[in-house]
């Protein structure tokens, strides 16, 4: 049985492993626990900032010679930056690990950026929060809503404004205060050797971390949470979309019951969500969601476009069959499980996956899992039964937060309360 290994660098940043012999690539990954979450009013959008310099300091630091090296070898070098944490990777044929590690050591390197290329990050970053439109969005009118008063009703990439004053001594103190052994580590996954990580491991741990902040993945709790009592808003629109977002307290709530409601609610081809409100009553084409999980809280939601004059027998609907999971146990073929049961070893078929899956369940919200196998059986101990505990806990008036967009003098505010209260 293969597990996870851990390895410590002298500077006392953890590096894990989960090696597959059979793959042909590596994949390593440097993960920041920092974001948005955590950004003080005045930093807002300043992880997402330093996600994009630190990989053109890189390039700065290697005399322009990154992007052919990078092609030269076959090497893809990205990152995301989420409320929580940044991943900055890279993957390629196993025998160039060592470029890979030469590479992401370097991340952890002093910002040398002269002022200018600075400015060109931050006309990229300018026009991405531009072409976004995400602040006239229902998902930014809904984060403020639900998260209001909090870091997290602030968008991941800032404010124009607030990337505006961002200079390299800003970005450095910056990251001199995040870059701490207690907020990063490395995941390495595919095929590599003992030397790779002996490599890897010297080149980690030379580099100079300082103290400073520690993260715990505890999200700051918005005053009303839990006690929305199916709080309904609406922004005006010549489009008509909903958006159902319910509190999650995680004390009382596991990541396999979340993942297996979640995808038998919406995911796959039998989701009886899009089965019953989009292929038998045609109320809508699509519909999207998303669990957002923190140690202590979170958020569970879904969304869709429709049509103003089906609004009300949508959301009539859609409570029905919120109310009829919890109501009655799923039968035990519904509740889709196979892809972490089943599928559970495609995991080593897919490198950048299986990097992702462990590094965000063991290392950002503490699963504890040493193997897939242990994942495996965390999942297949998932029951009908735990499914209706799971949506009696969520599915409630007082964890619902209602937003949509719509025409303000046609759609009734409180007829919508209404039926949402039938929960």
């Amino acid at each position: 049985m293969i597990t996870e290994k851990k390895y410590t660098a002298k500077c006392g940043i953890p590096i894990y492993t989960y090696r597959n012999p059979a793959s042909h690539g590596f994949f390593i990954s440097l993960f920041l626990k920092s974001g948005v979450m955590y950004e003080r009013a005045q930093e807002s959008g300043i992880t997402h900032f330093l996600e994009h310099v630190a990989i053109r300091n890189i390039n700065h630091r290697m005399d322009g010679e990154l992007y052919p090296l990078l092609d030269k070898h076959g090497i893809e070098f990205n990152a995301s930056t989420y409320s929580e944490m940044v991943q900055f990777y890279l993957t390629g044929a196993s025998e160039k690990f060592g470029i890979g590690a030469d590479v992401i050591s370097m991340l952890l390197g002093e910002i040398a950026l002269p002022p200018d290329e600075i400015d060109k990050e931050r006309d990229r970053i300018r026009a991405e929060i531009r072409e976004s439109g995400e602040r006239t969005s229902l998902a930014s009118f809904t984060l403020e809503r639900v998260f209001g008063g909090t870091s997290l009703s602030r968008s991941i990439t800032g404010t124009a404004g607030a990337v505006s004053s961002v200079t390299r001594k800003r970005l450095e103190d910056y990251r001199r205060r995040v870059f701490t052994k207690d907020n990063l580590f490395l995941y390495v996954t595919g095929n590599f050797t003992d030397r790779d990580i002996d490599y890897l491991l010297r080149l980690v741990g030379e580099c100079t971390i300082f103290a400073g902040d520690t993260h715990g993945n505890v999200a700051p709790v918005p005053e009303g949470f839990g006690r929305r009592g199916g709080a309904v808003y609406l922004k005006n629109a010549d489009f008509t979309k909903v958006r159902f977002t319910f509190d999650l307290d995680m004390s009382r709530l596991s990541l396999p019951v979340l993942d297996v409601l979640y995808d038998t609610m919406l995911g796959g081809y039998n989701s009886s969500f899009f089965i019953e409100l989009s292929e038998k009553r045609g109320l809508f084409y699509d519909l999207s969601g998303a669990v957002e999980r923190y140690k202590n809280i979170g958020t569970f939601s879904f969304s869709y476009e429709l049509r103003e004059s089906k609004l009300e027998q949508a959301v009539s609907e859609t409570v029905r069959l919120l109310r009829g999971l919890k109501e009655k146990e799923l039968p035990e073929d519904s509740c889709m499980k196979a892809g972490y049961v089943d599928n559970a070893y495609l995991l080593y078929d897919d490198i950048r996956e299986l990097n992702f899956t462990f590094a965000y369940d063991n290392h950002v919200m503490d699963a504890g899992y040493t193997c897939i196998e242990d994942r495996q059986s965390a999942y297949r101990a998932v029951t009908p039964r735990d499914i209706m505990k799971a949506a009696r806990i969520i599915f409630t008036p007082d964890n619902l937060t209602l937003t949509m967009k719509g025409n303000k003098n046609r759609i009734d505010q409180s007829h919508i309360k209404n039926i949402i209260n039938g929960l």
